[in-house]
């Protein structure tokens, strides 16, 4: 059994995410939106929530949302932290970090503290952050 302080990994077969998912999600709060799901209308949650499918409308939670490789989302996205690793089309804003990795495509503004785009993904769109922000350069070797 796992300790609700782990990160539990996404179901890569389900989600084709590498990412993993925060304490939520150990403890069952986490929803995930499967690759062969496509849904209209708002989505709100207190727990993660992973999108593999397609959704049109608002994604907001008061924890993590991840955009999973082969996802795709057009609407804003609300939560704390917010990964995109397939598609959104919408903006951003989240009030702790925001994520861009590898093969990711995001056309839309972003709201945030902290942000952090990897080489290889698509961000077309602005961003903005509160003047108490610090921002940090983090290369790959």
């Amino acid at each position: 059994m796992k300790s609700s302080s782990q990160a539990v990994p996404t179901d890569s077969y389900t989600t084709n995410s590498k990412f993993t998912m925060g304490p939520g999600a150990a403890k069952g709060s986490s929803t995930v939106i499967g690759s062969d799901t496509a849904i209209k209308g708002d989505i709100k949650s207190r727990g993660d929530i992973v999108v593999s499918g397609v959704v049109e409308g608002e994604v907001a939670s008061d924890a993590k949302i991840v955009v999973a490789a082969g996802g795709a989302v057009t609407g804003r996205l609300v939560a704390v932290e917010v990964v995109v690793e397939g598609k959104l089309t919408g903006d951003v804003s989240a009030s702790k970090s925001a994520s861009l990795l590898n093969g990711s495509e995001l056309r839309g503004d972003i709201s945030t503290q902290v942000i952090m785009i990897e080489p290889g993904a698509t961000f077309v769109g602005r961003c903005s952050m509160p003047e108490t922000a610090q921002a940090q350069v983090v290369s790959k070797s």
